[in-house]
C-alpha cells in the first residue's frame, strides 16, 4: 500500500462541509461564518459572515453560488463565488425553516417550513415566490427527473404525488398513492418507486401519469423495508428489510430478482473471505479468518425498546453497480460485501467497533486503476479501506479514540469527492482531507 496524504484540520460546525459540484471549491461552516477554499491548494478564497450559526450548506448545481440556512432565524442566505458583493436573503418569517434544496437550474431554491406546512419556491431571477402546500418527507420527498419535480404530499390522511414542470411549476399530474404511510420515494427508469412504512410491508411503482404498474407485498405480519439504495445503472433497487434480507428489485418488471440473507449462523460459502480487525496500541490490522471458524457477533434485541436493533440499517451499491455493501443492526460490527454478478458474498469484515457509515469510491474509472474502494467508518481514529485485493486499517494522526479529546476527534462521517481521490474526514468540530492518489491494496 502507498501512503495517504492528510491536510491540516479546519474548524467545522454541525458537519456542514462539502465539495462544489465542479470540484474547484470546498465550503464549510464555522460558527457564524461560511469559508470557501480552493480545492487544490486549500487556500481561503472568501469568508462570508452569516446572520447566525449555520445549520445547512448547499452548493448550487452550477457551483457559482452557495446557500446557507440558519434554522434558528428562519433565514437562508446565498452568496456568489465570483461576485463577493452580490448576496441574497430568503426570509421564511413566522412559518419557520427546517430544510432547503436547490432546483437543478441553479436559479431556484425550495425551502420547507416547519410542521410541513408548505414549500416555498424562490426564484432568484425574477424574485417571485410560489407555494406548494402539505409536503411530506421534506427534501427527501422531492426528486428531480429530466425537467420534472416529483413531490410527496400528505393531506386528508392520505399520501399524494404531485408532478410539476420545475421551469414554470405548472402541475402536470397529481394522484393518490396506495401507501398507508409513504416512507421514501425513488424516481428511476422513467417510473416512481414508493416504499411504505415498515408496519405496511409493501412497495409500489407508478408511471408519471399516475398509473400503478405494480404493487408487491413483501411479507405478512412482519416489519418491512428499513433501508434502500438504487444502482447507478437504474436497473436495480436494493431493499434492506427487517428480517435481515436484502431484496433486489428489477426496475423493468418491478419484481424481486433475488433475496440475499444476512444470516446469524456459520457461513457455508467457501469463496467468502472473512477479515477480522485486530486492535493494537500502534494501530489496527486485519487477519483472514477461515469461514468454518468465523463466529457471528450479535446484539441481543430488546423488543420492549422502541428502537429495535434488527434489520439491514445500511445498503449501498458501488459506483459500477457490481458490488453491494450492507450492515445489519443485529450485528453492527459486520460489513457484508456482495458481488452481484454472481450474487455471492465475496467478503465479510468484522470490526471491533460498530459500523456507522459506508462510502463507496465514486472514481472507479480514474486513471491508473479500475478498482472500487469501500470506506468503512466506526466512530474511531481509523478509517478502513476495502477492495477486491484486500482491506487495510488506516490510523489517522491528530485523532483520538472515543474517550479522548483530540483536535479532530473520532471520525463521525466520511464523504468522497466525485473524482474519488479525496475524502473528507469529519469529526465533531473539525475536519480534514485525506488524499488517495494511487492507493493500491496488495
Amino acid at each position: 500500500k502507498n501512503g495517504i496524504n492528510l491536510s491540516e484540520t479546519f474548524k467545522l460546525n454541525k458537519g456542514q462541509v462539502s465539495f462544489s459540484p465542479n470540484l474547484k471549491y470546498i465550503a464549510n461552516a464555522s460558527q457564524f461564518r461560511l469559508v470557501i477554499r480552493d480545492f487544490e491548494t486549500l487556500q481561503i478564497i472568501n469568508v462570508f459572515t452569516c446572520i447566525d450559526q449555520v445549520d445547512l450548506v448547499l452548493w448550487a448545481p452550477n457551483s457559482s453560488v452557495v446557500l446557507v440556512s440558519c434554522f434558528k432565524r428562519n433565514i437562508s442566505q446565498i452568496w456568489a463565488i465570483d461576485k463577493p458583493k452580490w448576496k441574497c436573503k430568503l426570509d421564511e418569517g413566522s412559518s419557520g425553516l427546517c430544510d432547503a434544496l436547490w432546483v437543478p437550474d441553479s436559479a431556484q431554491v425550495l425551502t420547507w417550513s416547519e410542521f410541513d406546512i408548505r414549500i416555498n419556491v424562490w426564484s432568484l431571477s425574477d424574485k417571485n415566490v410560489k407555494y406548494i402546500q402539505s409536503p411530506k418527507l421534506r427534501s427527501n420527498g422531492c426528486k428531480f427527473y429530466t425537467s420534472k419535480a416529483i413531490i410527496c404530499e400528505r393531506r386528508d390522511e392520505s399520501d399524494f404525488i404531485s408532478i410539476f414542470d420545475y421551469k414554470t411549476w405548472k402541475l402536470l399530474c397529481n394522484f393518490k398513492a396506495a401507501s398507508n404511510d409513504l416512507a421514501f420515494i425513488i424516481v428511476i427508469n422513467n417510473s416512481i418507486f414508493i416504499g411504505d412504512a415498515p408496519l405496511n410491508p409493501f412497495y409500489y411503482s407508478y408511471s408519471f401519469s399516475g398509473e400503478c404498474m405494480r404493487k408487491v407485498q413483501l411479507y405478512q405480519d412482519i416489519l418491512g423495508i428499513k433501508s434502500f439504495s438504487s444502482s447507478p445503472s437504474e436497473q436495480f433497487i436494493a431493499l434492506g428489510c427487517h428480517d435481515n434480507t436484502c431484496k433486489l428489485v428489477n426496475t423493468v418488471t418491478w419484481s424481486i430478482l433475488s433475496s440475499m440473507a444476512h444470516v446469524d449462523k456459520k457461513l457455508t460459502s467457501k469463496t467468502t473471505v472473512c477479515y477480522q480487525e485486530m486492535a493494537a496500541s500502534s494501530g489496527s490490522h486485519y487477519e483472514v479468518v477461515p469461514t468454518d471458524t468465523f463466529t457471528m457477533p450479535l446484539v441481543k434485541s430488546n423488543f420492549d425498546d422502541p428502537y429495535l436493533f434488527i434489520g439491514l440499517g445500511i445498503v449501498k451499491f458501488s459506483s459500477s453497480g457490481r458490488f453491494l455493501a450492507a450492515r445489519s443492526d443485529s450485528s453492527p460490527t459486520l460489513v457484508w460485501i456482495w458481488d452481484l454478478t454472481s450474487r455471492s458474498l465475496i467478503s465479510l469484515l468484522s470490526q471491533v467497533n460498530p459500523v456507522v457509515n459506508l462510502a463507496w469510491d465514486p472514481g472507479m474509472n480514474r486513471e491508473n486503476t479500475n478498482t472500487e474502494f469501500l470506506v468503512v467508518g466506526c466512530n474511531t481514529d481509523h478509517v478502513y479501506l476495502w477492495s477486491e485485493r484486500g482491506v487495510v486499517a488506516v490510523k489517522i494522526p491528530n485523532c483520538t479514540t472515543l474517550n479522548g479529546a483530540g483536535e479532530l476527534g473520532p471520525i463521525r462521517d466520511v464523504t468522497w469527492s466525485d473524482g474519488g481521490n479525496c475524502l473528507i474526514l469529519k469529526g465533531d468540530y473539525h475536519f480534514c482531507l485525506a488524499y488517495f492518489p494511487d492507493y493500491d491494496l496488495k
